[in-house]
């Protein structure tokens, strides 16, 4: 579908001041913030190396995390903070694993209409779709949508509200508690970047949740007419292979973004919380996105058929077996955390017959100390049992050289 001149000026302007404030920023003095900065499990304050490599941003927490969890980046993730309309993530998530049938239809209460703030213009007793409410409380942040939706599945928004703690809870959610499932400023309403974190890459398991976020604009019927709103996030769209997921804003809160892009297989997930400006937080975002894809990449750490030892085959006097690296391996590697070594561990002899593709070891690829992949060692060839003469004249050699000395088996070997 070809996007309103409106909508094309609209992501034009997006681009060019993300672009302005990347060069008014990229020379800000980030201060004595960066002490508590992070990268993987080591502080940047310790480390020159670090320090030289961390990414400079502007803003009290954040985190940048893998699509599996791993922190990359970190500043103050832990600290509780307003957390405004990203908490509409859960509010998705609840809705999400309660109801069936996104077509459902929902009659808009007067709370939902009259709730203020952002919203859609929805109307009270007008009905709509989950979906279409879902819609409207993900890529626009419509606070009338989200207390739909909210009165809808748990009968009220206190009842609601219960249902996003008791989930928090059930993700491991330290640093969260929820009032509200808008995100108005409200007393006790608080999150963590980790753990937005956290929430964002469980969202964005769900089909639905990723299909919505991703979206640039949403259109909403209310007041007999049908309303065209653009997506709140001024990443999607205009920066490379970004995913999602929600802006928020409030007074206690500044300015919030949790962001996700994908590139090739790696996806990353980057939380900016408190930022003093509007365009600030999709400038930091953007940065530390930039500077996860450039260190964070997919690498092989192992090659097939590589050979690691030569296995003794101990019914035979002089053969040995082919200890080879069984696949091919890639996988994703932080390569601040220093260079990726890799050990073999192999069984010394083995028994015949030794089939093709028998596992024989492993392979462990570590990265700092950090397993980062295994992968098995296997025979390269088979080697069939000795036969009844064969047996015969091994065993009366081993006799002879048990008496008079001389090998008894081949010595196994460590290619090198």
């Amino acid at each position: 579908m070809l996007m309103s001149t409106p909508v094309l000026r609209r992501r034009f302007t997006g681009v060019v001041v993300l672009l302005a404030l990347t060069f008014v920023l990229a020379t800000s003095a980030v201060g004595d913030i960066r002490g508590t900065d992070v990268v993987g499990d080591v502080a940047v304050s310790s480390s020159g190396a670090l320090k030289a490599v961390a990414p400079d941003l502007v803003t009290p927490s954040a985190v940048l995390e893998t699509a599996d969890g791993q922190v990359l980046w970190s500043r103050n993730a832990d600290d509780r903070r307003a957390m405004a309309s990203t908490t509409k993530i859960m509010t998705a998530i609840v809705v999400l694993e309660a109801v069936a049938d996104l077509s459902e239809k929902v009659t808009v209460p007067r709370e939902a209409a009259t709730v203020g703030e952002a919203d859609v213009g929805l109307r009270a007793g007008q009905n709509l779709s989950v979906r279409q409410l879902l819609e409207a409380t993900l890529i626009h942040s419509g606070n009338d949508a989200a207390t739909a939706l909210a009165i809808h599945i748990g009968g009220s928004v206190d009842g609601f509200v219960r249902l996003m703690n008791d989930k928090a809870e059930s993700l491991n959610l330290p640093n969260t508690q929820f009032t509200n499932a808008h995100g108005l400023d409200e007393t006790g309403h608080r999150t963590s970047a980790a753990d937005l974190a956290t929430m964002a890459r469980y969202a964005m398991g769900k089909p639905a949740f990723r299909e919505m976020v991703g979206s640039e604009t949403v259109s909403v019927s209310a007041g007999g007419t049908t309303k065209r709103f653009d997506a709140t996030n001024l990443l999607i769209g205009s920066y490379d292979g970004a995913t999602g997921v929600k802006t928020g804003w409030t007074n206690d809160a500044g300015y919030c973004l949790v962001a996700s892009a994908e590139r090739g297989d790696i996806e990353l997930f980057a939380v900016i919380l408190g930022t003093k400006n509007e365009n600030a937080r999709f400038v930091q975002a953007k940065r530390l996105l930039d500077w996860g894809f450039e260190h964070y990449a997919v690498q092989q750490v192992a090659s097939a058929e590589t050979t690691v030892a030569l296995v003794a085959v101990t019914d035979f006097l002089d053969r040995t077996v082919p200890a080879v690296v069984a696949e091919t391996t890639a996988t994703a590697v932080f390569d601040v955390l220093g260079p990726v070594t890799s050990r073999s561990s192999v069984t010394l002899d083995v028994q015949a017959p030794v089939v093709k593709g028998q596992r024989l070891g492993t392979l462990t690829v570590e990265q700092g100390g950090r397993l980062i992949a295994q992968v098995p060692i296997v025979a390269a060839t088979a080697i069939d049992a000795p036969d009844r003469w064969e047996r015969f004249t091994i065993g009366i050699t081993r006799f002879w050289r048990t008496v008079f000395g001389g090998q008894l088996q081949a010595e196994p070997v460590t290619v090198q």
